[in-house]
């Protein structure tokens, strides 16, 4: 049986109109910050940002409200964003012990 350690975290995706491309945040988890040309690729890097900052982590940011982070960003898209971090380290090819 595969064990799975699904997150799901508000993502908001800024969009810069001078270079038209869109910047991923997560107000939960500032490290993890992603940029992109096109919305699906946007959407792409948002997943794989998320588990790379979070896959060895063993205490997870409480996820805020969709409605909140909306209401924070009114201007900008915001959605869920789910990753199971236990794919992720699987595919990691860094030891956890490792500093890069």
């Amino acid at each position: 049986m595969v064990k799975t350690r699904i997150v799901v975290y508000p993502t908001i995706f800024i969009h810069d109109s001078e270079t038209d491309a869109l910047t991923v945040i997560f107000p939960d988890v500032p490290s993890a910050i992603s940029q992109a040309a096109t919305l699906g690729k946007a959407m792409l890097n948002a997943q794989e940002v998320l588990g790379l900052m979070l896959y060895d982590v063993q205490d997870l940011p409480t996820a805020s409200s969709l409605e909140q982070v909306q209401a924070d960003y009114p201007h900008d898209q915001v959605q869920l964003t789910a990753v199971d971090l236990s794919t992720v380290a699987k595919d990691s090819h860094v030891p956890t012990n490792q500093i890069l």
